[in-house]
């Protein structure tokens, strides 16, 4: 298979890992198997090399061990959930994920009640998750979460549908529903809880609050593509960043490769000219609540950045 070094990535934010992680990631082991997600196999053991819990203690720093411990659980299940959808996306597109979406939105609208032997481990560990979420999460929270969420599920759905026919899609409509398929939409609604900062509500409507995390979310997915092309090939998926620049400007890979880590610096710089300039335009009142906001999102740029490549074996990215 065809590789290529990959070239460091821009990202000029101060990067700090919470002193709650490995009590909180003893939770998750423990959690993990309450639920059997493990399925009584092998594959956990390859799962916790992966130190998922690493990746939201570099996001999340300041989160207390019970909230650090929600973002260490969904985090994991997410990992499971999407390595499960790898796995059925060929043999059952749409079918199977469209019951389990479809389950998870009907519990977190409190529609729907899990229940032990009749709903997969996956359904009965987002309900617990979900309880927790329930405690710290103020209901404007829970609505927008949830919003997110149904919003990154038709992503995935597209996703499905798609990722054996890369041909027949746009590389612009790739890139916008990436930060869905990645959840990384979510995960700022998740942020918010994580390190307690909560906007008023009508700030969420304003056009340089939403383009910050939009441009949060995007470079997440960038770089997340730039770590996982070469993996996901070896699965047969081109439905990637870096592939779909290759196969729809007929590149060489390391050009390709290049190309989408420029797209992924110059939308921090982005980032950053917009950051500054809201600050600009804020009362001092409220620059500082948005700094503490802008500052969540800069953990969440260095954390995914710093886990893929000081962490996890994933991506096979350690440094």
């Amino acid at each position: 298979m065809e590789t290529t070094t990959l070239p460091g990535l821009y990202c000029p934010f101060p990067g700090k890992l919470n002193p709650l992680v490995t009590k909180a990631d003893r939770h998750t082991v423990a959690w993990v198997r309450k639920f059997g997600l493990d399925n009584g196999s092998g594959q956990w053991h390859l799962y916790q090399e992966q130190k998922f819990t690493w990746m939201v203690a570099r996001m999340f720093p300041n989160a207390d061990l019970f909230r650090l411990c929600i973002a260490a659980d969904f985090n994991t299940l997410l990992f499971l959930w999407d390595d499960e959808i790898d796995r059925i996306t060929l043999n059952d597109p749409g079918t199977s994920f469209a019951t389990l979406a479809a389950s998870m939105i009907g519990i977190l609208k409190g529609k729907y009640v899990a229940t032990p032997h009749q709903d997969p481990p996956l359904l009965l560990a987002m309900q617990d998750i979900w309880l927790r979420m329930q405690q710290i999460g103020p209901v404007t929270w829970q609505e927008r979460f949830t919003t997110s969420l149904q919003a990154a599920f038709m992503s995935n759905s597209w996703r499905m549908q798609n990722v054996t026919a890369t041909g027949g899609i746009s590389l612009e409509d790739y890139m916008l529903h990436r930060p869905g398929i990645g959840g990384a939409n979510f995960f700022l609604d998740l942020a918010e809880i994580m390190e307690n900062v909560h906007l008023p509500s009508a700030w969420y409507h304003d056009p340089l609050i939403k383009e910050l995390g939009l441009l949060c979310s995007r470079t997440i997915c960038w770089a997340n593509d730039l770590f996982s092309y070469t993996k996901e090939l070896e699965q047969g998926d081109e439905l990637n960043l870096v592939m779909m620049i290759k196969n729809k400007k007929q590149l060489a890979l390391e050009n390709a490769v290049h190309e989408a880590a420029a797209i992924h610096d110059n939308e921090v710089k982005q980032f950053l000219q917009t950051a500054e300039m809201l600050l600009s335009l804020s009362s001092r009142h409220d620059a500082a609540l948005l700094d503490r906001y802008i500052l969540m999102l800069e953990h969440m740029m260095e954390g995914n950045i710093s886990w893929s490549t000081r962490d996890t074996s994933r991506y096979g990215m350690l440094v």
